[in-house]
């Protein structure tokens, strides 16, 4: 199968020892381009790239720049750059109220409301760093297409195209992206102020599966991301040691989790091209967060190959071991390994599976676990370029009983629906249990959660068997999401998480019913974001 060759080609993250400053690889350039060369042919769909250096005149690598391909969210790119260019000449505020009309609400991610008001800068933010699909919607007709593509055009970027009416698709072009990033890390779009607002806001982006999933948490990467039915896209700016890299990655016909996979490894060789590691390895990590019984041992099976030039060797000083480090939410190393795991010898491109033992965290929780290669010595090799992988293990309490959650398949945002969740305890089970259940709406495109939360339930008592009641409020979001859940107990889960996918509808409307829902003021004054953060990875 063509898709098993896409493993999770990670990227460079900040060692657990270091050893000075990078070195710059002498063939980098070439390197990189046979690698992208090579990454496309293999890719089972069609694909447009662009990769460039934004202190040269030329990219570094395209492949198809010039390809029109369906824009999907990339079109809100367009809506960015004429609001700001409005902000910059005064001509519009940050805090302008901005409606969101019945027909700007789409199944496939709206967020706000038909009515509500927000100010222009609340909208800019849920449309880049959410996509949300009713504020872009909403600032396409209060900012006409018309004005948006004339902005586009004289900046040089005629590729991208901004639909005039739903009769035509947005469209956009790998060079056309790729000049929109450039000029942004040039700090010449619009103007530098107005660069550094655009940056800010797209390095707050919150859809991370594409270009920044295989490089390590601290590289900045401003970016936005884009997918409908068999197209999905990724495009920004990567900010490395040795300065701002634009990638530009559009693919149709594939599937998505293909592409997914695709996007992320162009943004790791990309950023990887830097340095020139002694040794360096491709991953293949769990997708899906691994459960365990947290303070028990739990066995996770990996996926290493030799990505570099050179033979490792089973023992000596070309020997290379593998390690890991495990942080919690606040980012802190609660576990690591004590000694680098042996993998052997191996020839480039081949691979071993490694099964890894840890032991899961307390409390119960979310955790990041990361690999990485290390010398004999046991020193980390990240520092010197290698790339590494992540993966989440997510611990749990004992479970305290099993269950049977019915929860409706069609909802109503905002609006109540019964639940109910069939249960008996787990044997042995001593003491009083106040349980709630845990729920989390996940976007089935992205793997964005959407909305989370808990429904409180009652009370457990050894033994005891039954049925809880409960009133679940939809979240206020709008289209199929599929929605996970759990029992929980002090924000902790201690029982199977199970899944469904439900629909979300707006809210039911009655003939006395003379509003479409709650409107909020517009905001009082801006966000600030006229500086963009430190970029330093």
């Amino acid at each position: 199968m063509r898709a098993a060759r896409f493993f999770v080609l990670v990227a460079l993250v900040a060692a657990t020892q270091s050893f000075g400053p990078p070195r710059m690889a002498s063939a980098s350039s070439a390197q990189l381009v046979t690698e992208l060369d090579d990454l496309v042919r293999a890719f089972p769909g069609g694909a447009g790239i662009w990769v460039a250096d934004p202190a040269l005149a030329q990219p570094v690598f395209a492949a198809d720049p010039d390809r029109e391909f369906v824009a999907a969210s990339l079109y809100k790119l367009g809506i960015l750059v004429e609001a700001e260019r409005r902000v910059e000449a005064r001509t519009s505020s940050y805090a302008d109220p901005v409606t969101i009309e019945p027909e700007d609400i789409t199944e496939d991610g709206s967020f706000e409301a038909a009515g509500t008001t927000i100010s222009l800068d609340d909208a800019l933010e849920a449309m880049i760093t959410v996509s949300d699909n009713g504020t872009a919607l909403a600032l396409w007709r209060l900012l006409g297409a018309v004005n948006i593509n004339a902005t586009l055009a004289r900046a040089g970027m005629e590729g991208l195209h901004v639909a005039l009416s739903d009769e035509e698709d947005n469209v956009a072009t790998p060079r056309a992206v790729g000049t929109l990033f450039t000029l942004l890390a040039r700090r010449q779009l619009i103007s530098p102020a107005a660069s550094d607002r655009m940056l800010a806001r797209l390095e707050r982006q919150r859809i991370n599966d594409r270009l920044p999933s295989q490089l390590p948490a601290g590289v900045v990467v401003a970016h936005k991301t884009g997918n409908l039915s068999g197209v999905t896209h990724d495009a920004g700016v990567i900010f490395t040691a040795s300065g701002p890299r634009v990638v530009v990655a559009l693919t149709r016909e594939a599937a998505e989790e293909d592409a997914d996979r695709f996007i992320g490894t162009v943004g790791s060789i990309v950023y990887a091209a830097v340095l020139e590691p002694p040794a360096n390895a491709r991953y293949e990590v769990p997708r899906a967060p691994v459960p365990a019984v947290a303070g028990e041992s739990v066995v996770v099976r990996v996926r290493v190959t030799n990505a570099g030039r050179e033979r490792w060797a089973g023992n000596g000083g070309s020997a290379v071991g593998l390690v890991y480090e495990v942080r919690d939410a606040k980012k802190e190393i609660v576990d690591r390994s004590a000694a680098p795991l042996a993998l052997g010898a191996l020839l480039p491109q081949s691979a071993i599976d490694v099964p890894l033992g840890l032991v899961a965290p307390s409390p119960a929780g979310d955790y990041t676990v990361t690999l990485g290669l290390a010398d004999e010595a046991g020193r980390g090799l990240a520092a010197l370029g290698a790339a590494t992988a992540s993966f989440t293990l997510r611990t749990h309490n004992v479970f305290v009983a099993s269950t049977q959650v019915q929860l409706p398949a069609l909802l109503h945002r905002g609006e109540a629906s019964l639940v109910t969740v069939g249960y008996s305890a787990a044997p042995g089970l001593a003491g009083t249990h106040v349980l709630s259940l845990g729920w989390r709406a996940v976007d089935p495109a992205t793997a964005h959660v959407a909305a989370e939360g808990a429904t409180a339930l009652g009370s457990l008592q050894p033994g005891a068997s039954g049925t809880f009641f409960a009133a679940f409020v939809a979240p206020a979001i709008r289209g199929t999401y599929r929605m996970d859940y759990e029992l929980r107990e002090n924000g902790a889960a201690v029982g199977e998480t199970s899944s469904k996918t439900v629909n979300i509808a707006q809210a039911r409307t009655f003939p006395d019913e003379r509003d479409f829902g709650p409107r909020r003021p517009a905001a009082a004054s801006p966000r600030p974001t006229a500086t963009a953060p430190r970029r330093t990875p």
